[in-house]
């Protein structure tokens, strides 16, 4: 970067701090900060809204209160914050030196419920768009009184509970938030506490309890704080994007709004993100374009250049994923785990640092990126001409990365669209029914679609075509990339697929990675590096701070560019905050642990041979996990159950039509908000439960709305059912809200690209899309072929369970159960003259084997009762076809 490169990225780092915490004080009044009477009255003069209540003005109050504590709450804030007193401070003023302070960062923070001046109107401007107001009903609201705040929430600002969106998506007429009955625990961001609860017994009802949430929750704010690294402070893009990890821990389930009957169902750190976005993105358009005086205030508060476009909204999507993860090489099977492993994290990776080299390019700080998510992000930048020619030329550096390294097997779309604040208002007028924000988003949808059909775009790239050097021959472990180098052990391979395998060992045993910037030097030997630069970054990862240190040399030197958290929690309650910025890209990966040491023979015969003094937390192979299902014999001599995968994908039923049309008045912060928690599902708890339930899961891919797991045969199947139950938890109960997946049970050392595909089309099968009634299409799932819903998945359970006890209370012979497939097949049957005589068979087969088997008569009219139940009709009556399902998990546990 360049000295004017840094320096308006730490103005615009900055801008965003001031707008991001332009409601510190709602946390802070909620938590009961303590404050002199005089201050207070003082702060409350200079930055909160008077009402009078009678013509003399003598009765009156002040309003937003909160405004007030955000200044007085400053200064204990800043003790652990960069330098906001001292040196340059642009575009706000210094406070040291006795300079005029009007224009301070502070005071820029808590004027937005009165703005004055320029930057404060920034501000004020960019928290009424994020929030989607017209005009008469941000007046309205800004002239709420805090305390009588329970016309539609039923508490006070004390006492009321975040809402949650899902309860909310497809309800019409539910305008009160007493009508909804679930509310999130006010409680630090952990793979549990992202769950609603039910009101009925949680919402506080007295202020005590309310407020002693809210100070337990700000007292370990500021303990947080303290954690991120003091040599970080120095470099803002960097300590920012720690304290936005910080910011979403502790305040992700804190309801931002709650004045004027406002329903609180937007966190404050969503309305805190997008805020921060919209004013940096605006003030640096105002900044290029030299409007920055009271005239430019003035528009802002008469809303007379709402109608500008002054913000370009960025969108990255990666495309290719499947291709490029399950690409298949002559030695791809023999390190298939950490082939996956490696080439799952690095599409996160490479997300991550597509929508960094966009930040890095236009000097805007991380919190202008406000969804990154599956392969998507969103990015709110200025459109200014220098902002759009940046972002072709880094839009064409990406593309030939992508060109050259994957050779168009994968690679990023990267598109802007112009937008006004006008485009972000719920509606125009109180009378006005059209959403503006709702037709952006069907826009910026469009446009992604779009993206994917253009791609690289190389009609216009004349670097198309590259020279390639095929003089060490193929890459053995992806046959479509050249290999450039060949081994010790004589295999061939490319740089990429190196890295791959370098990331699936050091995937079992890192937890933080480092963003570098001509690192040259710098690295010390305990730093594990990546050896392809990705975007002109270079990618290093490091174990526990104690270890490797906290980077202080390379954050003052400008270096280290970032440095992200992806460490999995070590139960469901495990606060996600370790004083670094966090990122959700790890999957868990399944090692070996001391008790696999006790069962170690299982893998006999199956597996590679394991050495246990070596293997503890290395990664398991897929020949192992295929063990992973199989019982002791009871006569302890060897092991019984099938030695198999099963590969799970699933995805989230109707996505796009909830983003676009599931709420009645979307807005900026509602849609960050929704894209944040659909993500947190698959990102946050999945891999969560994965690490502390499901031990033998890879969860090869999860995030934004869609996941692919592979697993033991059985267990998957426990995994996926449970997924379906919490799932339904997590969206309140909404049954508009659903996810479909598809299962496929196959031998370890099967191609990985055929185990996608098998995947997908048992995915498609399980949405059911060609089905003629709608109300049974997707909440599905498919395994070995029969499609469930979820709904029924419990019947087909009780049905197993039942033909395992009475198979084992009466002995049923192999033969016997297997003649089960015969009746069923009979059964499913309509077209055949014979189908309705499974029935009889089965009664005459039944009856046969108990005469046989058992002497007493009483015992046979219990055993041919019980059986006829059981199997017939809980089984092939009930179920139909469905019942295969439980016959092959009979039959596949007993081999």
């Amino acid at each position: 970067m360049t000295m004017q490169t840094e320096n308006l990225l730490a103005a615009s780092s900055r801008v965003a701090l001031a707008a991001y915490l332009h409601d510190l004080g709602k946390f802070a009044e909620r938590a009961g900060f303590e404050a002199l009477k005089s201050d207070i009255d003082a702060h409350k003069t200079q930055y909160c809204p008077f009402r009078t209540t009678d013509a003399g003005g003598k009765n009156g109050y002040h309003t937003h209160v909160h405004a007030a504590y955000t200044g007085l709450a400053f200064d204990v804030f800043e003790r652990n914050a960069p330098d906001l007193i001292q040196g340059d401070m642009s575009p706000f003023a210094s406070r040291s030196g006795g300079q005029e302070i009007t224009d301070s960062l502070v005071n820029a923070a808590a004027a937005h419920h009165r703005p004055d001046t320029f930057l404060q109107w920034i501000i004020a401007t960019a928290d009424r768009v994020a929030s989607g107001f017209e005009r008469d009903e941000f007046v309205e609201y800004n002239l709420a009184k805090d305390e009588n705040e329970t016309e539609k929430t039923g508490r006070n600002h004390y006492q009321a509970r975040q809402l949650t969106l899902f309860e909310q998506i497809n309800k019409q007429g539910t305008d009160t938030a007493t009508g909804y009955l679930y509310r999130y625990p006010l409680k630090a961001l952990s793979p549990k506490s992202i769950f609603p609860v039910k009101r009925d017994g949680y919402e506080p009802k007295d202020n005590e309890p309310a407020r002693a949430e809210y100070a337990a929750l700000w007292h370990d704010f500021l303990k947080s704080l303290e954690a991120i690294p003091k040599s970080h402070r120095q470099n803002w893009s960097l300590w920012l994007d720690h304290f936005d990890t910080a910011w979403q821990t502790f305040t992700h389930a804190i309801p931002s709004a709650t004045a004027f009957g406002t329903k609180p169902d937007v966190s404050l750190y969503d309305h805190s993100k997008t805020t921060a976005a919209l004013a940096t993105a605006l003030w640096r358009w105002h900044e290029a374009n030299g409007q920055t005086d009271a005239a430019a205030a003035a528009s802002l508060k008469d809303r007379s250049d709402w109608g500008v476009d002054k913000l370009l909204l960025i969108q990255g999507d990666f495309f290719g994923i499947q291709d490029f993860i399950f690409a298949d090489g002559s030695q791809t099977n023999k390190a298939a785990a950490k082939l996956l492993r490696g080439r799952s994290f690095q599409v996160s990776l490479f997300t991550e640092l597509a929508a960094l080299k966009v930040l890095d390019a236009l000097s805007l700080p991380p919190t202008s990126q406000i969804t990154n998510a599956a392969g998507k992000f969103l990015i709110v930048a200025p459109n200014t001409e220098d902002v759009r020619r940046q972002l072709t030329q880094v839009k064409n550096e990406i593309n030939q990365w992508f060109l050259q390294h994957s050779f168009g097997l994968a690679g990023l779309g990267l598109i802007g669209k112009n937008a006004c604040c006008n485009d972000l208002l719920k509606r125009r007028s109180k009378t006005d029914a059209a959403s503006p924000f709702k037709a952006l988003l069907s826009s910026l949808f469009a446009d992604l679609e779009k993206a994917k059909l253009q791609r690289f775009d190389l009609t216009a790239n004349s670097e198309a075509v590259f020279s390639v050097d095929y003089s060490h021959g193929v890459c053995q472990y992806n046959g479509k990339l050249p290999a450039d180098q060949t081994q010790r052990q004589g295999k061939a391979s490319a740089a990429l697929s190196r890295d791959q395998i370098k990331l699936g060992s050091a995937l079992t045993h890192e937890d933080r990675l480092l963003v570098l910037r001509n690192p040259a030097g710098l690295l010390g030997e305990k730093l594990l590096q990546l050896e392809v630069p990705v975007f002109g970054y270079s990618v290093a990862f490091t174990q526990s701070e104690s270890v490797t240190g906290k980077f202080g040399k390379l954050a003052q030197d400008g270096a280290l560019v970032r440095c992200w958290d992806f460490s999995l929690p070590e139960n469901l309650t495990d606060t996600l905050w370790h004083g670094y910025a966090r990122r959700f890209i790890n999957a868990y990966v399944p090692h070996f642990v001391e008790e696999d040491q006790w069962a170690s023979d299982k893998y006999q015969g199956q597996a590679d041979d394991v050495d246990f003094d070596k293997a503890r937390f290395s990664g398991k192979t897929l020949n192992h996990i295929a063990c992973e299902d199989r019982q002791p014999r009871r006569d302890r001599e060897g092991w019984l159950g099938q030695v198999a995968l099963m590969t799970l994908k699933g995805d989230v039923d109707n996505l796009g039509t909830i983003f676009q049309q599931g709420l009645t008045e979307p807005t900026f912060a509602k849609m960050a908000a929704l894209s944040r928690q659909m993500n947190a599902f698959f990102a946050v708890w999945l891999p969560a439960i994965c690490k502390t339930e499901f031990p033998n899961t890879y969860t090869v891919f999860a995030g934004g709305d869609d996941f692919f797991l592979i697993g033991p045969w059985h267990s998957t199947q426990k995994l996926a059912a449970r997924m379906a139950t919490e799932f339904k938890t997590y969206v309140a109960g909404n049954e508009g809200i659903t996810f479909s997946a598809g299962m496929v049970m196959t031998k370890p050392g099967l191609p990985m690209h055929t185990l996608a595909t098998q995947a997908e089309e048992a995915l498609e099968a399980a949405k059911g899309n060609g089905l003629a009634d709608a109300k049974i299409r997707k909440n599905a799932l498919v395994l070995y072929g029969e499609r469930v819903r979820w709904s029924d998945w419990g019947q087909v359970q009780a049905a197993q369970d039942q033909l395992g006890f009475v198979r084992e209370t009466y002995d049923l012979s192999t033969g016997y159960v297997y003649g089960l497939m015969q009746l069923i097949d009979l059964a499913a049957d309509t077209k055949n003259p014979e189908h309705a005589m499974w029935r009889s068979r089965f009664a005459y087969r039944t009856r046969r084997y108990v005469v046989d088997k058992i002497r007493e008569p009483e015992k046979r009219q219990r055993a041919q009762t019980e059986l006829s139940f059981a199997l017939g009709k809980q089984g092939i009556e009930d179920l139909g076809t469905r019942y295969r399902i439980a016959l092959f998990n009979h039959f596949y546990s007993q081999r």
